[in-house]
């Protein structure tokens, strides 16, 4: 009996698992809201800057602080899964949320390399 119910616990887990991340790629896959910049890394903060005079150049040689003061559009990104990305590079982002706070953080449901 306690195999059964084990077992029962188990799939459970296993369908909602499924459900939740079945509902974020449908987020993704259904228009949730986009933006394009660059990437800036610093220890375990990410930012996303999309103003278009940004450089990659600005990204190596500025501080966080410096970065934050000097640009208008800059989110520090939660959530975010950076495989092969490094500061500097040119992403897309698709995010489902946007919390207001000094910088903005936005909790990202995908990442792509432009």
């Amino acid at each position: 009996m306690k195999r059964v119910i084990g077992i029962l616990f188990i799939l459970v887990l296993l369908l909602l698992w499924f459900m939740g991340n079945l509902s974020q790629r449908s987020q993704v896959n259904e228009g949730t809201a986009t933006m394009e910049g660059t990437i800036v890394l610093n220890g375990t903060i990410i930012l996303l800057v999309e103003d278009k005079g940004f450089t990659k150049a600005d990204a190596q040689n500025q501080s966080i602080n410096e970065i934050i003061g000097d640009y208008k559009s800059v989110y520090k990104l939660n959530n975010a899964v950076l495989s092969g990305i490094k500061s500097g590079d040119k992403v897309r982002i698709w995010y489902s949320e946007i919390l207001e706070s000094f910088p903005a953080q936005v909790k990202v449901l995908k990442i792509e390399k432009l």
